[in-house]
């Protein structure tokens, strides 16, 4: 049974009080509005260890094109992800960034410059990229790529991470959806999942771990370690 990690894309209210409903919470430095490095510090410490901080990259690193600004945002992003002793980096890039060898370079190029010991580097990429394509590019640049759950099956490997979208007006999260996404998580090792919006993520987190639960038992322990730098996650891939 993978251990399950449920949160939003932003932090909602006090970080106490959001790590008591919630496992994971995404950051977005530069993008939205950031604390000083003494709270994000104090962030960390008030919440247990096994919770996780996912920073997600500024739109002006995702873009893929080297300027000043482009290089003060990433700084800024990993001066957080050290403060809040991040266990997740996303690299979102937009629909301009096309499936082309040169973007693939420039990726490449990007994640060179990140030390990636003991984090989960994840790549979402937007717009024109075909699955496969995806899937290829992820494997080479040894990154996990994020897809939606409750729409696709996820990619290989023992680590998942999905966003999972509104999924239209007036659409429940059913447990046709919930059973979906357990079956596409279960035989992973760590499967984190963004929801948008609280009771999304409330329904998931209790949907998804009663259908493992009932598939697979007891969840397993283990010590869930807290990195002191940012850095990769190094893990054998196996399939899904």
């Amino acid at each position: 049974m993978p251990r399950l990690f449920v949160g939003l894309p932003a932090l909602v209210g006090d970080p106490q009080k959001y790590a008591k409903r919630f496992d994971v919470v995404e950051l977005r430095p530069v993008d939205t509005s950031t604390p000083r490095t003494s709270t994000l510090r104090a962030w960390r410490k008030a919440v247990a260890p096994s919770f996780v901080f996912s920073v997600v990259l500024p739109r002006a690193v995702g873009e893929l094109v080297r300027s000043a600004a482009a290089d003060e945002a990433l700084a800024k992003a990993l001066e957080v992800s050290r403060a809040v002793e991040a266990r997740c980096l996303v690299l979102t890039t937009p629909p301009s960034v096309r499936p082309t060898a040169a973007n693939r370079s420039r990726i490449a190029s990007l994640l060179a410059t990140i030390p990636r010991e003991g984090v989960v580097v994840a790549w979402e990429p937007l717009g024109m990229w075909e699955r496969d394509d995806i899937i290829g590019t992820a494997k080479n640049l040894d990154v996990v790529p994020v897809f939606d759950a409750a729409r696709e099956a996820l990619g290989p490997g023992p680590v998942a991470y999905s966003r999972v979208r509104a999924l239209g007006k007036g659409t429940a999260m059913g447990s046709v959806v919930i059973d979906r996404i357990a079956e596409r998580v279960r035989n992973r090792r760590d499967a984190f999942i963004i929801a948008d919006g609280s009771g999304a993520a409330m329904k998931l987190k209790s949907g998804v771990g009663a259908a493992l639960a009932d598939q697979q038992g007891p969840a397993r322990g283990g010590t869930v370690i807290r990195p002191s730098t940012v850095g990769r996650l190094v893990a054998e891939d196996e399939e899904q």
